[in-house]
């Protein structure tokens, strides 16, 4: 399994680049829906390929493992967009 730091920096990542390919807002916050919806696609696969280290307690990686990611994304996103209007901004003096 990746680890929390992994995590962080691939949905960092994925945050900024859902920022600068797409222009609009609206699209860009459904589109930031795949992280979490890949990381849990990335747990299944995880736990499919690694049988022997499945624990009782493996079902949570289900809901904890998408929260570092998506928080990530969400903040990469939004440095995006502060970096735009804040260009914008000092481009009207």
């Amino acid at each position: 399994m990746l680890s929390v730091e992994a995590l962080l920096i691939i949905g960092f990542i994925a945050g900024v680049l859902g920022g600068v390919l797409l222009g609009s807002r609206k699209v860009g916050c459904w589109v930031m829906a795949i992280v979490p919806i890949g990381a849990i696609v990335y747990v299944s696969w995880w736990q499919g390929q690694h049988p022997e280290n499945i624990r009782s307690t493996s079902g949570l990686d289900f809901m904890f493992v998408p929260i570092p990611p998506t928080i990530a994304a969400l903040l990469g996103y939004v440095c995006v967009w502060l970096v735009r209007d804040w260009l914008l901004w000092r481009g009207r003096d």
